[in-house]
C-alpha cells in the first residue's frame, strides 16, 4: 500500500542527498507507470531519495513496493476533467511539494503535466520541472472542445517546465509547430528497453501458451492493451470476426483490462468470437509476448507505444495503425521492417496486413529486425539518461 505521507522533514544527514518527485495521473499499470518504476529504482541505486506520487488504485503501488520505492497516493486526482477534484489536486500536489522539498520534479501524462507545473509554480522551494508526454492529449479522437483545452492548456503551462521530453519526433514538431514552448528547451527521448534483461525473463513458446489456454498448433494474433477508446479494440473486434471465421486454426487473444473492458466481453459475445480470449489485466504480461505468431495493435492514436517495443524485443512481427512512433518504430531500419503499418480506422486495410502475415512464410525477418532495431537505437540506458539529464539540467 502506498504511503500516506512522505517525511515532513528531511534527515540532516541525507541534506546533501539529491531528492527527486515522481508524478503521474494514474496508478493503473501501463508503459508509463512501468517507466516509472524502473526509472525510481535506477534512480534510488544512484543514492537520490525518490517519491513516487499517483492517483486512484493499481498495480503501480504494488511494484514500487516490491522495490522498496516510496509511495504517495493523491486522494483528489482523477482521469477525467473535474474542476472540483482538479482543484483538490492541484493543493494536494503542492503541498506534497512544500513537504518533500524535491529539487526537481517529473510529471507524467497531460493533467499531470499541467496541475504538477502549476503546484511546482506555486511551491515554496521552485524545484526544477521536467514533463514527460507520452504523448499529446488533444491528438486523440475527441470532442473539438476538448481538444482546444488540453491544446490551451498545454500552451499556458509550458513557461512553467523548463523541459519538456516527447518521446519520439512527431510530437515535438507538433509541439513547435503549436507554440509549446518551455523556458528551457523540448528535446525527444525515445522510450527503450535493456534487452538483455527483457528477454531473459521472457517464456518459452510452450509455457507462455499453456499459461494462457492456446492450442500448440495455432496462429495466434496478441494484443496487449487496456481497453481505452484510443486503443481501437472495440472496432478490432469486427476485423477478428472475418479473419477468425475464415481460418478455424486462428486465434486472437487480448491481454489488458480498462474502462471498455466489459463492452468488449459484451460485443465479443454479440459476435461469437470463441477463439478470442480476453484476459484482463496481468501481471505477467511483458513476459508472454512468445505466445504469438503476430502482435497486433489497431490504436486509432499512440505516443511511443511500450508493447509495439516489447514485442519487437521477443522477435514477434508488428501489424500496427500508423499513429504516433508506430511507423517511426518499425521501420527504423527502411530495409528490413518489424512488421507492416497500415492507416488508422481502415479495417480493411488492417485485415489485409494480419492475413498477409498469417500466410507469409518469411514472417519471421520482420521478427529479426525489430530484435535489431531495439538493440542499436531503442536501448533503456538512452532512455534513462536522457531523462536523467534533463532532472538535473
Amino acid at each position: 500500500m502506498p504511503e500516506a505521507k512522505p517525511q515532513s522533514i528531511r534527515p540532516a544527514m541525507t541534506e546533501k542527498t539529491e531528492h527527486i518527485l515522481l508524478l503521474v495521473t494514474q496508478a493503473d499499470w501501463g508503459g508509463v507507470q512501468g517507466f516509472l518504476v524502473k526509472f525510481a529504482a535506477r534512480l534510488r541505486q544512484e543514492g537520490t531519495e525518490v517519491l513516487l506520487a499517483a492517483g486512484g488504485e493499481g498495480e503501480l503501488w504494488k511494484r514500487a513496493a516490491d522495490l522498496g520505492i516510496k509511495t504517495h497516493k493523491l486522494s483528489a486526482l482523477v482521469r477525467d476533467m473535474n474542476p472540483y477534484r482538479d482543484w483538490r489536486a492541484y493543493r494536494e500536489i503542492k503541498d506534497l511539494i512544500d513537504d518533500f522539498r524535491p529539487d526537481a520534479v517529473h510529471l507524467n501524462s497531460s493533467k499531470m503535466g499541467v496541475l504538477g507545473s502549476l503546484a511546482a509554480s506555486r511551491s515554496k522551494t521552485k524545484p526544477r520541472v521536467v514533463y514527460r508526454i507520452g504523448g499529446w492529449a488533444f491528438l486523440e479522437p475527441i470532442a473539438g472542445w476538448k481538444k482546444w483545452i488540453y491544446r490551451t492548456a498545454e500552451k499556458l503551462t509550458a513557461p512553467l517546465k523548463d523541459v519538456i521530453i516527447t518521446v519520439h519526433p512527431g510530437d515535438e514538431v507538433a509541439a513547435d509547430r503549436l507554440g509549446i514552448k518551455p523556458r528551457g528547451r523540448i528535446t525527444t527521448v525515445a522510450n527503450g528497453l535493456d534487452l538483455d534483461d527483457f528477454t531473459g525473463r521472457l517464456l518459452p513458446r510452450g509455457q507462455a501458451r499453456e499459461l494462457l489456454g492456446l492450442p500448440d498448433d495455432a496462429f495466434v494474433f496478441g494484443t496487449v492493451a487496456n481497453a481505452y477508446a484510443t486503443k481501437g479494440l472495440l472496432p478490432y473486434l469486427d476485423v477478428l470476426k472475418t479473419i477468425l471465421d475464415a481460418d478455424p486454426k486462428s486465434y486472437a487473444i487480448i491481454l489488458g483490462d480498462g474502462p471498455e473492458f466489459k463492452d468488449l466481453k459484451s460485443k465479443c459475445d454479440r459476435l461469437g468470437l470463441k477463439r478470442l480470449i480476453l484476459t484482463g489485466q496481468r501481471s505477467d504480461a511483458n513476459r508472454l509476448y512468445r505466445a504469438f505468431d503476430t502482435f497486433v495493435l489497431p490504436s486509432v492514436k499512440e505516443g511511443m507505444p511500450w508493447t509495439v517495443l516489447e514485442a519487437m524485443a521477443a522477435e514477434v512481427p508488428i501489424v500496427a495503425t500508423d499513429v504516433g512512433a508506430c511507423r517511426w518504430m518499425t521501420d527504423a531500419d527502411a530495409d528490413r521492417p518489424a512488421g507492416i503499418i497500415v492507416p488508422p480506422q481502415e479495417p480493411e486495410k488492417l485485415r489485409h496486413a494480419m492475413e498477409t502475415m498469417a500466410t507469409d512464410d518469411g514472417r519471421r525477418h520482420f521478427g529479426e529486425a525489430g530484435r535489431r532495431i531495439i538493440q542499436d537505437r531503442f536501448t533503456w540506458g538512452k532512455t534513462y539518461h536522457g531523462n536523467r539529464e534533463a532532472l538535473s539540467g
